[in-house]
């Protein structure tokens, strides 16, 4: 697996500059990023004030008896202001149910169909980067096979969890998963938290979502195909590393946060409110 990740160097050094936003394949195709010129210092510093704010009102509703479960599904800061403005994470006022609603039952209503994420995007029906990627980890048949089978897979199971959710296909929830993977790498003693992840998703659709429009669907997928096969292929190496090679993938998976996202994963790890700094 070594060979891989020395590799995936190379697939690294084939992009070009940030600067520029635009990455090469290594099957000749070039595609634009279409978050290299949103992703910045300030953007990641505001992501970092939004799980602070987050935090703040947690603290609040904690006080009045909801429990972190009620908290963590909310998806935005003004569903927790809200809860806090009604002093209760359930359908009504703390205290008890409602005079409007005291002693009957309540008729169950058919939860409505989640909109589309500002970040998602109509998929092609074909995976157009992983194939890149795994031409150029090696040039054998068998190989490519076994590699896209495994990578394909996970990115598969990652859809498959992510549509119960009602959010696959969003380019938001990729860059969480490889910020969580890329800074688990950085301290691997460290377990990656699903609830801060997807809090980090929902604030990237936040600090995002209104400049989403500019951004093109084809775009979209490359991108978030780029992060998801990156992302797996590092976890699934890091299952059985030896120090040498977790050493490489702490660096590697650092350096396409940085290029890729705008990152630097040095800076952050996870609460279950988000990204947060640690320096």
């Amino acid at each position: 697996m070594k060979t891989a990740i020395f590799a995936c160097i190379l697939v690294l050094a084939s992009f070009s500059t940030p600067a520029r936003a635009q990455y090469g394949g290594a099957m000749g195709s070039t595609w634009n990023n279409p978050v290299s010129a949103l992703s910045n210092v300030q953007m990641w510093n505001n992501i970092n004030a939004i799980a602070g704010r987050r935090a703040m009102l947690k603290s609040s509703l904690r006080k009045l008896g909801c429990s972190d479960a009620q908290m963590n599904a909310m998806a935005s800061e003004s569903e927790l202001m809200l809860a806090l403005s009604r002093k209760s994470c359930g359908g009504s006022a703390a205290g008890g149910p409602s005079q409007a609603t005291a002693g009957r039952t309540r008729a169950t209503a058919t939860p409505a169909r989640p909109p589309v994420p500002p970040l998602g995007f109509r998929p092609s029906g074909e995976r157009v980067v992983l194939p890149q990627i795994v031409a150029a980890i090696t040039q054998d048949a068998s190989e490519r096979q076994a590699l896209t089978r495994l990578i394909g897979g996970a990115i598969d199971q990652f859809e498959a969890a992510e549509r119960v959710k009602g959010s696959e296909y969003d380019l938001a929830s990729a860059m969480s998963f490889f910020a969580s993977v890329s800074i688990h790498l950085q301290d691997p003693r460290t377990e990656i938290n699903s609830a801060g992840a997807d809090a980090l998703t929902n604030a990237l659709r936040e600090s995002l979502g209104p400049k989403a429009a500019s951004i093109g669907n084809s775009d979209k997928q490359q991108l978030y195909e780029a992060l998801l096969s990156f992302g797996m292929l590092f976890a699934l190496s890091a299952r059985s590393a030896d120090a040498s090679t977790l050493a490489q993938l702490k660096q590697t998976s650092a350096e396409v946060s940085r290029k890729l996202m705008g990152l630097d994963v040095a800076r952050y790890r996870f609460s279950s409110d988000g990204l947060v700094s640690v320096h």
